[in-house]
């Protein structure tokens, strides 16, 4: 009779037990689910990519940037020579900045990266900055070369970024993940600029949807990238010979064939580029509809903790409140540990 008392005793302790774990396991699955629902909304900020900047305090307190991704030195290649060209700062920034540096794919090269390297600690010094953000379009060709240079900055810039273009997620086995502390995804540019049937070079979420693969397994938290800006490609019998960092086009000397197409009808200058009769001008856009679709598309494979608009200089097509909207549309994501 002891050994009954004794295991019944025994089995209620272990439903005792069960009942409280089933419970505790409860409290913790709601408890997270609760942190998955906060409504915690990605922080906005934006990118400068201007040749100059100048403070502008009435535009930063419109749109409340959480901080500027400020490109603060263009590299380029061109003619076996490096192409130094840094911003010139008018006045200095009056709220937080990512200093970023543009680097030519074609800079990728062993001869002149010390260069390149000295270049950048002179014009964004680390004892000033810790942060930097490197903007590469790097390839398969020239990974090794620029992952083992991003690991050299990352010696004086401890908080290190990169931005990323989709095919670099979809195929990371192939093209390789780098070696920072996180990446921001640009969505946009997908397309190929040089074909003259390409739909939107800037944004096409139709192109973009054949990329989003990967991204679970992908090992670099990401931030994302949305464009605002706008340009006309010019298509000059069947090439691309110029792009136009405008939409704005003289009616009165350009005719509408549909969509997105316009053909010019009389010779003329356009930002100081002459366009010649029967140019096609691709005019490519983004309205905030479209951004509402690739936020929907996206927040199926990424939960950035910070949406990045380009740039700060063509926010003002748009309203604060709506360019919120589509960072709220990521605001169902875990809050940040």
């Amino acid at each position: 009779m002891f050994n009954t008392l004794t295991s019944r005793a025994i089995r209620r302790f272990a439903i005792a037990v069960m009942v409280l774990a089933a419970g505790l396991l409860a409290f913790y699955w709601s408890l997270g689910n609760a942190n998955k629902s906060s409504g915690i909304p990605p922080k906005i900020s934006y990118y400068h990519w201007a040749n100059t900047y100048t403070d502008d305090p009435i535009n930063l307190k419109t749109y409340a940037p959480a901080q500027l991704y400020l490109k603060l030195l263009d590299i380029g290649y061109r003619d076996k020579n490096l192409s130094i060209n840094p911003t010139d700062i008018r006045t200095p920034p009056s709220i937080a900045i990512t200093p970023v540096v543009f680097l030519d794919n074609n800079a990728l090269k062993d001869d002149v990266l010390d260069s390149v390297y000295a270049q950048i600690l002179t014009h964004i010094p680390p004892q000033k900055y810790q942060r930097l953000q490197v903007d590469c379009d790097w390839t398969e060709q020239t990974r090794d070369t620029y992952f083992a240079f991003l690991t050299r900055l990352k010696a004086d810039y401890p908080h290190l970024s990169v931005t990323l273009r989709l095919h670099q997620v979809k195929y990371a086995e192939r093209t390789g993940v780098p070696p920072a502390e996180r990446a921001a995804l640009m969505y946009y540019n997908m397309s190929d600029i040089r074909d003259p049937e390409t739909k939107n070079y800037i944004l096409d979420t139709a192109v973009g949807q054949r990329y989003l693969q990967n991204f679970e397994e992908y090992p670099l938290p990401l931030d994302l990238a949305l464009p605002l800006y706008q340009q006309a490609r010019v298509i000059r019998q069947g090439r691309l010979v110029h792009l136009i960092n405008s939409a704005e086009l003289n009616t009165d000397k350009t005719e509408h064939l549909k969509d997105n197409v316009y053909r010019v009808t009389q010779g003329h200058y356009w930002q100081e580029y002459y366009l010649y009769p029967d140019d096609e001008l691709r005019v490519d856009t983004v309205d905030i509809e479209a951004l509402q679709q690739a936020a929907r598309q996206l927040t199926a494979v990424m939960q950035p903790d910070e949406v990045i608009f380009y740039t700060l200089n063509d926010a003002a097509r748009f309203t604060p409140n709506a360019l919120a909207t589509i960072a709220a549309d990521f605001s169902t994501r875990s809050q940040p540990q």
